[in-house]
């Protein structure tokens, strides 16, 4: 699959600032349970079953934040500081047209 088309089910993280960069996490198959061990505590199969599942989901959000903190730390001060500045435009734009409509 290209980077266009992703498998279908893939979650896309975008960059909020817009500068084109992404973070793909494919969607989940059993090799994300690879290497997860239930909670020690976990006696009831339903228990055991849950632990995994969290621990497999955790696993991919931590993985998740962690590309997404990297990716942010390449970006200044100053292009936050530009995108959050355009937004607060485009939100009082927005307000005006809204309020020549009402």
């Amino acid at each position: 699959m290209s980077d266009e088309n992703p498998e279908s089910g893939t979650i896309r993280y975008l960059c909020p600032l817009e500068c084109g960069w992404r973070h793909d996490e494919a969607p989940p198959s059993p090799a994300d349970l690879d290497g997860v061990a239930p909670d020690p505590q976990a006696r009831a199969f339903q228990d055991i079953v849950s632990s995994i599942a969290t621990k497999a989901t955790m696993r991919r959000a931590g993985r998740t934040e962690t590309a997404l903190r990297e990716h942010l730390d390449s970006h200044t001060t100053l292009e936050f500081a530009t995108v959050i500045h355009g937004l607060r435009v485009e939100v009082a734009r927005l307000k005006r047209s809204e309020d020549r409509v009402a």
